[in-house]
């Protein structure tokens, strides 16, 4: 199977996004218990996405190796 390099392209540019959030998500010390719960919420909902098209992006570029 192989992918236009515009969508993997596109595809990397949304994971680092995604990434950056995380990361940026890590950073905020939330104040009150809702805001706790919230950004536990985000993180998890984040780092899954982000995990998936990580795996989407290295089996991807796992593909195209040419032996």
């Amino acid at each position: 199977m192989i992918l236009n390099s515009t969508f993997i392209g596109i595809t990397a540019i949304v994971t680092m996004v995604i990434w950056i959030m995380v990361s940026a998500e890590l950073t905020k010390s939330p104040k009150k218990k809702e805001e706790k719960n919230n950004s536990r919420r985000k993180l998890i909902v984040l780092m899954s996405a982000g995990m998936l098209f990580t795996i989407f992006l290295v089996l991807s570029s796992i593909q195209n190796i040419q032996f």
